[in-house]
């Protein structure tokens, strides 16, 4: 029997038919994409995109290393979502989670079996480039940083913040070297203000909707050490001090980026609202506000880039 599948349930009538091999192995994929948020997977996809799109592309055929590239990301941040799950199993259940692996749909072993291969394939993908491969290594080793034992870096605020902006940073650097590109100023610009955002802005704002699993989980986030007031003025001040670096490194090293920047303060502007004003709306808001100002900031740097 396959990882995760399960023996048919029983009815009035008899059991039901079994799923074939194929089907089930179909089946366990469709919920390990679930599991790993698609809406994360196509925003890590941008990132990668603009990474590409922010450096000159070099000798050797930018579209065919583009899509190896793009593939071999995208089984590291799969993976690296689903450790994430099966690691937060307790407080994804505690917090309410309605993903595969809380809800019970998707099994634990299954999903170790999907971790596995999804490690595999990135490397393999990315061995056939040097530059490449530190990246996508980089990606792996942050996400199991973040989630597992021993450093385990989800427990506390700053060390999260540190390793995501560690993943955003090789995420960026891998759509620069899939492209065998040259970075410029502009590159550098996005690569860390966008990771910053990552880790000042989103990593604080997801922990306010994750109080109640975080404490139970043991974690020591600034949610749940000093509370949601703090969590929330802390996101409020972060996502405006990032975007205004955004503006002012755009005016100083690439001012066609100015536009692009405009765009994040906009959003910053939003989630500030969101945290000072917690009656406007649930405790996920100002990480959806974060997600959606990420979108729309991506597909306008992706914008300057390709007509500049």
């Amino acid at each position: 029997m396959p990882p995760g599948s399960q023996a048919a349930p029983a009815t009035p009538d008899g059991p039901l038919p079994r799923l074939s091999p194929h089907v089930a192995v179909a089946r366990v994929a469709w919920l390990c994409l679930r599991e790993a948020r698609p809406v994360v997977q196509v925003v890590f996809l941008a990132r990668f995109a603009v990474g590409a799109l922010g450096a000159r592309p070099g000798g050797h055929s930018p579209l065919a290393q583009f899509a190896t590239g793009a593939l071999a990301s995208f089984c590291a941040t799969a993976a690296a979502y689903l450790l994430n799950g099966v690691m937060d199993l307790p407080e994804d259940q505690a917090n309410g989670s309605r993903r595969p692996l809380a809800s019970g749909v998707l099994s634990a072993r299954a999903a170790a079996w999907a971790i596995g291969v999804l490690t595999a394939a990135a490397l393999l993908l990315g061995a056939g480039d040097p530059g490449l491969l530190p990246c996508i290594g980089g990606m792996l080793f942050f996400g199991w940083a973040y989630s597992a034992p021993p450093l385990s870096a989800k427990r506390r605020s700053w060390s999260s913040s540190l390793s995501v902006i560690g993943v955003g940073l090789c995420t960026y650097g891998a759509g620069a070297q899939a492209v065998g590109g040259a970075p410029g100023p502009g590159f550098w610009l996005v690569a860390g203000v966008m990771s910053a955002w990552m880790g000042l802005v989103g990593a604080f704002a997801k922990d306010l909707g994750d109080i109640p699993g975080d404490r139970e989980g043991g974690r020591r986030t600034l949610a749940v050490v000093r509370g949601e007031r703090a969590a929330r003025t802390v996101t409020a001040v972060c996502a405006p001090a990032v975007a205004l670096a955004f503006a002012v490194g755009a005016a100083v090293w690439d001012p066609p980026l100015l536009g692009a920047a405009a765009v994040l303060a906009g959003g910053a502007g939003w989630i500030s609202w969101l945290c000072r004003h917690p009656a406007a709306g649930r405790e996920r808001a100002p990480y959806r506000a974060f997600m959606a100002g990420q979108y729309v900031t991506h597909l306008a740097i992706a914008a300057v880039f390709l007509l500049s």
